[in-house]
């Protein structure tokens, strides 16, 4: 179970104080063997009155970025990704794909065929990407006000799961944080979603 700490602020930058008290999550779960190593990343959630602030982070080397354009497949480039339910008793979910330029792919989903992307863009999102010499760092956050649009209403208990993976690079790989327990990677698996939990 992930506990989704408090901030008692709403979080825009990257070296806010706040990410000091936020859980760690290893995103280290090697679910296919066949595939390379994979590079150490984690992530950090916190929520506001405002929304939800997710930050994802990895020393993946060499990184690749190729696509600019919003829903293109980032996923083929170094990806880290945020899949999440805010609603324990609606089955729709949102996916949150981005590659080291900040390029967003962003889905609203039943499952892997059944999608719509909505027109909001990174910068509704506040996406902020960088990279250093050591570590590639993204940052962005969900309105509660949007989530509730779109589901309904968000609920205490949520599901999601954090993703790395780079499926069209020379250094292929895939992990995630909660488990995946299928043949082959499938990250739009919901009932696989662990849970995250507002403190």
């Amino acid at each position: 179970m992930y506990i989704i700490k408090k901030a008692d602020h709403r979080i825009h930058c990257m070296n806010d104080a706040a990410w000091e008290n936020a859980n760690v999550a290893d995103v280290t779960y090697i679910n296919w063997k066949e595939f390379g190593e994979c590079p150490n990343t984690t992530a950090k959630v916190l929520y506001s009155d405002y929304g939800l602030h997710i930050r994802l982070q990895t020393d993946e080397k060499p990184l690749v970025a190729t696509y600019r354009t919003q829903n293109s497949a980032v996923c083929d480039d170094s990806c880290m990704e945020f899949f999440f339910r805010p609603n324990e008793k609606d089955k729709r979910y949102f996916n949150f794909e981005f590659n080291p330029f900040g390029t967003m792919y962003f889905g609203f989903r039943y499952d892997r065929y059944e999608f719509m992307n909505p027109p909001e863009n990174k910068r509704f999102f506040e996406v902020k990407s960088y990279v250093d010499e050591s570590l590639w760092t993204v940052q962005f956050t969900v309105p509660f006000d949007y989530i509730d649009k779109m589901v309904g209403g968000h609920t205490k208990n949520m599901f999601g799961n954090f993703y790395k993976c780079a499926s069209g690079t020379d250094h292929e790989h895939y992990a995630t944080y909660y488990p995946v327990p299928t043949e082959k990677p499938d990250y739009h698996l919901s009932e696989t979603f662990g849970a995250f939990v507002l403190e």
